[in-house]
């Protein structure tokens, strides 16, 4: 068992941690993606709007009409305020000719400086929305000291095509030099970068699937204050929601997934992806979780097989001293009862004294060969399932003549005393379930086991060669009535006090063990008991040991 649990705890350690590297690298498969589609778009954007026409910078767009030869004046496209506001983070559109003049399709006239975009209490809606687009499109514009450099040169540039200019913090500013009617000017629009960014990054974001939380890191490179985070929270039936902070908790940067900067117009800006934990799929934790199980599996099995073998290597030993402990206590008493009964017969005995003697030696170790052949076939019979203990209820003042005519020859020969005592003023009237039998047998063993373990040799008082039977009440639960039986030898330890019902269990090492016994006696005593629906507890005393039955009972 043991080796089949060490390549199988390997297998579950490699297993996760392969589950682990399986997901991280679709994780970072999926980042990758992510960064991949967003630089796409954002260079997308760009192109779109290469494709503007150079006329719509104006406020008014002049088109001629072939058919009439006239030439009429509409507002531009870009004029509409609406049309700035088409995408997030666009802040709007601006023009301006070589003399460093400034004016926006959102603005019909020049604008000299932010004094002429003052907003006026007369102005209505459209007018206050129109002055406030423009007013930020040359707040932002001439903050550029690039955009300064190109005015200062005259325009000499000539490029087509939307170029960049990133040296206002916060903005990006595109622009082309192109010709307008044979003027050459300088044409671009205005982008606020972090609310563009952010808004691409979320939309992104919403399209893919993460089973864990994903924490979105956007780190402008100049500078470590600006930081932006995005938390991708993944909610049941694959929902997700996407919140933004500016601070983060630290479990939730533990894990770096993947790192990645963007691509121009984007390339200062750089996106890291992180997590607290990597959340396996339901497959995985299914797959580790049988695993898990055939490891808890193979433990228990392997504890329990050691468990039984102990068990049964105990009971070996046990059964063992057990036939070694009956075929002595057999052979003891028949080589005497054999030696004395020859003697008697060869007349080697004249004394009629000694006769007397050897037969009553005769006749005690007889009934100890009866009461040692009586345990072993009340255990076979208790063993066996058709075997049933007949209780009935029996008068209290009869089982004290039992234990009288069945314990007084024991105890006087041993020189014990006995003492009978009950709290119940007519025992005729209480009455116990018992087995008149096994009611027998367990007082006799109970008593056997009081004779055999007093130590005459260490206990000098002789006062205390006595047993004591008392009835009492239950305290508890007036159905049942205690019999304590109370000796006063050398009594038992706390490991014996566990064990002392268990078959074939004997305190010692049968070595040295001086005293008689099988170490089925108390066993049977406790199956008796049981038998006839009753319970058995043993109480440590000073001195000595009492145990205490409790018996079913009525009234009468």
């Amino acid at each position: 068992m043991l080796l089949l649990l060490a390549p199988i705890s390997v297998v579950l350690y490699k297993g996760y941690h392969q589950f682990e590297k399986d997901l991280l690298t679709e994780y970072q498969s999926k980042t990758a993606k992510i960064t991949s589609q967003l630089n796409l778009k954002l260079f997308k954007r760009v192109v779109f709007d290469n494709a503007l026409n150079t006329r719509t910078f104006d406020y008014y767009q002049h088109i001629y009409n072939p058919d009439n030869k006239q030439v009429s004046r509409i507002r531009s496209p870009l004029s509409n305020p609406e049309y700035n506001a088409r995408y997030v983070g666009l802040i709007g559109y601006f023009q301006l000719d070589k003399n460093g003049q400034f004016n926006s399709p959102v603005w019909p006239n020049i604008v000299n400086g932010a004094k002429g975009l003052k907003v006026e209490e007369h102005d209505g809606l459209e007018s206050k929305t129109r002055k406030i687009l423009a007013l930020k499109l040359y707040q932002v514009t001439s903050k550029s000291t690039e955009l300064k450099a190109l005015i200062e040169n005259n325009l000499s540039a000539n490029n087509e095509k939307f170029l960049l200019l990133s040296d206002v913090p916060g903005y990006l500013v595109f622009y082309r030099i192109v010709f307008v009617n044979d003027v050459k000017k300088l044409q671009g629009y205005v982008i606020d970068v972090n609310a563009y960014l952010n808004n691409q990054i979320e939309r992104i974001l919403k399209t893919v699937q993460f089973k864990s939380t994903i924490t979105v890191t956007v780190q402008p490179e100049q500078t470590s204050s600006d930081k932006t985070y995005f938390i991708y929270d993944s909610k049941p039936h694959g929902q997700a929601v996407i919140t933004q902070t500016k601070l983060l908790h630290a479990p939730l940067n533990q894990l770096t997934i993947n790192s990645h900067e963007l691509r121009w117009p984007f390339k200062s800006y750089q996106l890291t992806y992180s997590t607290a934990k990597l959340t396996l799929p339901s497959a995985a934790i299914y797959s580790l979780g049988l695993m898990a199980l055939l490891l808890c599996g193979i433990i228990l099995g392997s504890f329990g097989f050691y468990r039984l073998g102990i068990k049964q290597l105990k009971l070996a030993e046990q059964r063992l001293n057990f036939v070694s402990s009956v075929s002595h206590e057999l052979k003891t008493p028949l080589t005497s009862i054999r030696m004395y009964s020859e003697m008697l017969k060869s007349g080697m005995v004249p004394s009629e004294e000694y006769k007397s003697e050897y037969y009553e030696f005769i006749h005690s170790e007889s009934e100890r060969l009866s009461r040692l052949i009586d345990n072993i076939l009340q255990l076979s019979k208790l063993n066996q399932p058709q075997h049933s203990v007949n209780a009935h209820y029996t008068k209290l003042s009869i089982l004290t003549d039992i234990i009288q005519s069945k314990v007084s020859s024991l105890l006087l020969n041993s020189h014990f005393q006995l003492n009978i005592s009950s709290d119940f003023e007519k025992p005729e009237g209480v009455l116990l379930l018992i087995d008149l039998d096994a009611f027998s047998q367990v007082v006799i063993n109970i008593t056997d086991n009081a004779v055999k373990f007093f130590d005459s040799d260490t206990i000098e008082d002789e006062q205390r060669k006595k047993v004591d039977f008392n009835f009492t009440a239950n305290a508890k639960d007036k159905d049942y009535i205690v019999m304590e039986i109370r000796d006063y030898g050398n009594g038992i330890s706390a490991e014996q006090e566990s064990k002392i019902f268990e078959l074939f269990y004997r305190g010692g090492s049968e070595l040295t063990r001086s005293t008689q016994g099988t170490g089925i006696g108390l066993a049977l005593v406790n199956e008796l008991v049981l038998a006839q629906q009753g319970t058995i507890e043993v109480d440590r005393m000073s001195p000595g040991l009492s145990m205490k039955i409790r018996f079913k009972c009525k009234f009468q």
